[in-house]
């Protein structure tokens, strides 16, 4: 997974979730050059996208037939 801090980008493979003062944070995510965290930077961009009817409706998960 790639986190990006203020400084630079890097990879961590492995990650814990810790709460402190109410924020979710990775503490293997830390900086020590710039003394910030690293936010996680989202590589798939997915699958998604509307399926809009003829008529200008969005079609329900039941109205695709596959």
């Amino acid at each position: 997974m790639k986190y990006k801090c203020k400084c630079k980008t890097f990879d961590v493979y492995k990650t814990t979730m810790k709460v402190v003062d109410g924020e979710v944070i990775n503490p293997e995510t830390y900086c020590k050059e710039c003394k910030t965290y690293g936010e996680y930077i989202k590589e798939h961009k997915g699958y998604g996208g509307i399926i809009k009817k003829p008529n200008g409706t969005i079609a329900k998960r039941s109205d695709l037939r596959m």
